[in-house]
């Protein structure tokens, strides 16, 4: 569990920068989508620990490097 995210880049064999994560974003068990430009981050749970779920989402916007939150889903669940 992290509070930042690393980027890797598949062309050069490199890690290349790192950033960090909303502080109310779950840190596992989070679902991911992209449709290449943005990244689409939805509810999961906090922390390493099996703890409750969250209905939190977030997008990153890949080209500006910046997160917003999105509304929340009707009820917290997670990925499992």
């Amino acid at each position: 569990v992290h509070s930042h995210v690393d980027v890797y880049n598949f062309s050069t064999n490199t890690w290349t920068e790192s950033f960090a994560i909303p502080k109310d974003m779950a840190n596992s068990h989070l679902g991911v989508a992209t449709d290449g430009r943005y990244i689409y981050i939805v509810t999961g749970q906090y922390g390493p620990q099996c703890r409750g779920p969250t209905a939190t989402t977030f997008v990153l916007d890949t080209q500006n490097r910046k997160w917003e939150s999105l509304p929340p889903l009707p009820a917290a669940r997670y990925v499992s």
